[in-house]
């Protein structure tokens, strides 16, 4: 790896860090309550054979029948989640009770790595969905191996689907949810990030109203195909520093609960016309036609 490379990289986790820091920091640390650490559950774990002969990161593992199998098992004991006082408590004080492992205040040192987004999150969302993050066993186990089921909760009950299957990242946190509405529709955005290239990749889902499961919402248009997935390089600049207007960050695409008219994304380009942390990039506008996004 080159020191140019190894630079890059250094500085995308200092800044994801510092950024989750940032976010943590601007809110006050959650505090365990005992009803909702008589509330919380363990969440259940992906199980199977590690197979002999197959190294960690290759993808034939994303195949085995056994995992397969155990992919399947996990719906029914997250189905099981329907506790009304579950889904009443906030996501980050469930997450916090996790971490402390006891009704109360966090500890100081729970505290400082709290703030310091030293604290791996697997639970995210709001009183109606929840994204699950479960470790994989063998497939990419140095990074972070996992696999994200969304939890959507109505009329009292819990409808799982998956919607990461052997996610990793070199980044820690580096899963996230949002939400907006469409025409009285919710979509759902699964983020995700990585360091290798600096890159972010985020997944759209609507929930099907007969199923009550997630479904890709395919509202992107590339080329002559529509997928639920965009992608971007990263600018690790403010792209008021870049000369862009401040909204142009990237994959801005759910703004205060609704999708926006117009986001950015970046390719990186030796060539570009944009100037960003000593790289170069394409700038792609994305445009929002009532049905779709289409690139400009």
């Amino acid at each position: 790896m080159s020191r140019t490379r190894q630079i890059v990289i250094l500085v995308v986790l200092m800044l994801m860090l510092t950024f989750d820091a940032h976010a943590q920091k601007q809110k006050p640390v959650p505090v365990c309550s005992q009803t909702t650490f008589a509330a919380l559950r363990e969440f259940p774990k992906l199980e199977y054979e590690c197979p002999e002969g197959l190294q960690e990161w290759d993808e034939k593992i994303l195949k085995l029948p056994a995992r397969l199998a155990g992919l399947r098992g996990i719906d029914k004991p997250l189905e099981g989640f329907n506790d009304a006082t579950w889904w009443q408590a906030s996501v980050d004080e469930l997450n916090a009770c996790s971490v402390h492992g006891g009704g109360g205040a966090l500890t100081d040192e729970e505290k400082e790595k709290w703030r310091d987004g030293d604290v791996t999150l697997k639970l995210f969302g709001n009183h109606e969905m929840r994204l699950v993050l479960l470790d994989d066993p063998c497939y990419q186990p140095g990074y972070s191996g996992a696999n994200a089921f969304l939890l959507y909760r109505k009329d009292g009950s819990v409808f799982v689907s998956q919607v990461l299957n052997g996610y990793y990242s070199r980044v820690d946190n580096s899963v996230g949810i949002d939400f907006a509405k469409l025409n009285g529709q919710q979509i759902v955005e699964i983020s995700t990030g990585n360091s290798m290239p600096p890159s972010l990749l985020y997944y759209y889902f609507a929930i099907d109203p007969t199923t009550n499961k997630a479904v890709p919402k395919n509202i992107f248009k590339e080329g002559n195909k529509f997928t639920n997935q965009i992608y971007s390089d990263m600018l690790l600049a403010d792209p008021k520093d870049a000369g862009l207007p401040a909204s142009a960050s990237e994959l801005n695409v759910i703004v205060r609960g609704r999708l926006a008219p117009s986001f950015s994304s970046y390719r990186q380009d030796d060539h570009g016309r944009i100037k960003a942390n000593e790289q170069r990039f394409d700038r792609i506008i994305y445009r929002w036609n009532g049905k779709f996004y289409s690139a400009r």
